[in-house]
């Protein structure tokens, strides 16, 4: 690891650490305000990257100055979501016009979201300590970059991951505030950590279906993608409850790409299911330190057939191989 290296990691413990252990103390603290909407019983807690690689020694992130100002980006973001939340209008529109919610899907392609998805959020899929303000929820999808990504693991693929997570934040701040000034209440949930279970959330909104990995997998690009979400007062979302990608599942039973190929061998043939419900894909004490050393991994994704090829093209293969 260079000089360089070892400084950034440094400034980030010294300084991105106690950042990122205030936005939690802030989403935290929102479960205090009435008529909140907070976690069940069967909620899941948020393994939070930043935080567990400060608790464990010989840890580093690889943060380079190429890198860090998208991370320095994301937490700003990730601090002003909540602090946007005092400028929700007072008595907010809870009924979208077709106008509205064909600009909101104009506004949402034009900041780099590649597809939307509208759902319910049980409350199970809430994060423990979490809370949101609706549970009309906009799912987000936004592409990573595959020739990046297939250089896994490295500092061009580290550097995309984060690129995207800054971005995609970003949008999700301006598709909240987009809403907010046609009179709709929203809540920005930024990709980086999140508030929900994005996959989950995801998946109900019909935008893909899980692999071995525990990814979401879309045709929009596979899984090789970051998601966010924005919350909102509005009531009448065009959600169909409709999911067409539930055929993946049985196409990864015949695959196991991603869990012959997982280094630490973290990956869980047959996961565990939980007395809540939850279902676990990764084993993190087997994922999370080979992860941390090696720039985020993401061989998973690298090696994942939706990857590099097209999500038609493998439907139509599998559909004749039946």
């Amino acid at each position: 690891m260079s000089l360089i290296t070892k400084i950034m990691d440094f400034m980030f413990e010294k300084i991105g650490i106690p950042e990122f252990e205030k936005i939690i103390e802030i989403e935290n603290a929102l479960i205090e305000e009435d008529g909140v909407l907070g976690f069940s019983s069967k909620s899941a807690p948020r393994f939070d990257i930043p935080i567990e690689a400060s608790k464990r020694k010989g840890v580093n992130l690889f943060i380079t100055p190429r890198i860090l100002p998208h991370i320095l980006s994301s937490a700003k973001n990730m601090r002003k979501s909540f602090k946007d939340l005092q400028h929700n209008p007072a008595k907010p529109k809870v009924e979208i016009s077709s106008k509205d919610l064909a600009d909101l899907k104009k506004i949402a392609e034009s900041v780099g979201v590649y597809d939307l998805g509208f759902t319910k959020v049980p409350h199970e899929l809430i994060f423990q300590n979490k809370s949101l303000l609706y549970d009309n929820a906009i799912v987000l999808v936004m592409k990573m970059d595959n020739q990046l990504i297939n250089t896994a693991p490295s500092k061009k693929a580290l550097k995309n991951i984060w690129y995207t997570y800054d971005y995609l934040g970003r949008a999700t701040m301006k598709i909240a505030k987009f809403l907010r000034q046609r009179g709709y209440s929203s809540q920005a949930s930024h990709p980086l950590g999140g508030i929900v279970l994005y996959p989950r959330l995801a998946e109900k909104a019909g935008l893909g279906s899980f692999g071995k990995a525990g990814l979401l997998i879309t045709p929009v690009n596979g899984s090789t993608v970051r998601l966010a979400a924005v919350f909102t007062s509005i009531q009448n979302l065009p959600i169909t409850g409709e999911n067409e990608h539930s055929w993946i599942g049985e196409f990864c039973k015949t695959c196991l790409k991603c869990i012959k190929e997982c280094p630490p061998q973290a990956i869980l043939k047959d996961p565990i299911k939980h007395n809540t419900g939850r279902v676990t894909h990764i084993d993190n004490e087997k994922c999370f330190p080979y992860f941390a050393e090696n720039y985020a991994c993401t061989i998973c994704i690298k090696v994942c057939p939706f990857n590099n090829t097209s999500y038609e093209k493998i439907k139509v293969v599998f559909e004749k191989r039946k």
